[in-house]
């Protein structure tokens, strides 16, 4: 017998195959024209270059189950009365295609996806190179000894800082008296030139208090440009002018 050769490289197997001679050829995979895609099966086999028995093997089955399934198409159907007609013997062939179909599309679809994120480094963790470091409980000793180093010597604790108290009601206030002697209006920032952070804050609920009131208003020429605060009669003065 004259050595038989088959290359198979070109697929990754039987199935691939013949998903590529239905797709090159435009055949409905429901509808499978076993008798042509069976004939162009068996010719792609017998013009391979190389036999490699190992990987040819499901070639061959699929080739017999091909020729199986054109021998049963060429039978006459012959159904008794009462009895279900002989379901199509090309329908497990097409369950197996279909399903082959979508893991190939789906494998495609994923390696696109890792081209694509091959493209991008990915950055190193910013506190990657920390040391964790175990931390061992305190006593009650040691917390008083502790508080003990953050007293003077009499007895008194080193520093002392009165807490800042400011009464919204007080600011309210002081910006109705600021209008009175400024009826054209202020600049809303020159409230928060000065003072400490809860101070400003007491500011700034005093005027959305006062605004709430109808006491005063604000406006704004633009966007981004200073904000006014009026009393209302100098809102009503200011818009004459203009």
């Amino acid at each position: 017998m004259a050595d038989l050769s088959l290359k198979l490289t070109a697929f990754e197997g039987p199935l691939d195959l013949l998903l590529h001679l239905i797709e090159r050829d435009k055949v409905d995979i429901y509808d499978i024209p076993i008798a042509a895609v069976t004939e162009q099966y068996m010719s792609y086999l017998r013009s391979m270059s190389e036999f490699d028995m190992e990987v040819a093997s499901d070639f061959l089955v699929m080739a017999a189950t091909l020729l199986q399934i054109k021998s049963r198409m060429l039978l006459p159907k012959q159904s008794a009365e009462g009895e279900e007609e002989e379901a199509d013997p090309r329908q497990q062939l097409v369950e197996m295609l279909v399903e082959y179909r979508r893991i190939k599309r789906a494998a495609a679809a994923l390696a696109d996806m890792k081209q694509s994120a091959e493209l991008y480094w990915q950055r190193e963790p910013m506190f990657g190179n920390l040391v964790e470091r175990t931390i061992a409980p305190c006593t009650v000793q040691q917390l008083l000894k502790a508080l003990a180093g953050m007293t003077a010597p009499d007895g008194k604790p080193a520093a002392f800082i009165e807490p800042q108290a400011f009464s919204v009601q007080d600011k309210m206030a002081d910006i109705l008296q600021r209008l009175q002697r400024q009826p054209q209006g202020f600049m809303l920032n020159e409230i928060f030139t000065a003072g400490s952070p809860a101070e400003k804050v007491a500011c700034f609920l005093g005027v959305l208090e006062l605004l709430k009131l109808g006491l005063i208003t604000i406006s704004q020429a633009q966007r981004f440009a200073p904000i006014y605060i009026f009393g209302k009669q100098g809102q009503e003065e200011a818009n004459d002018v203009s």
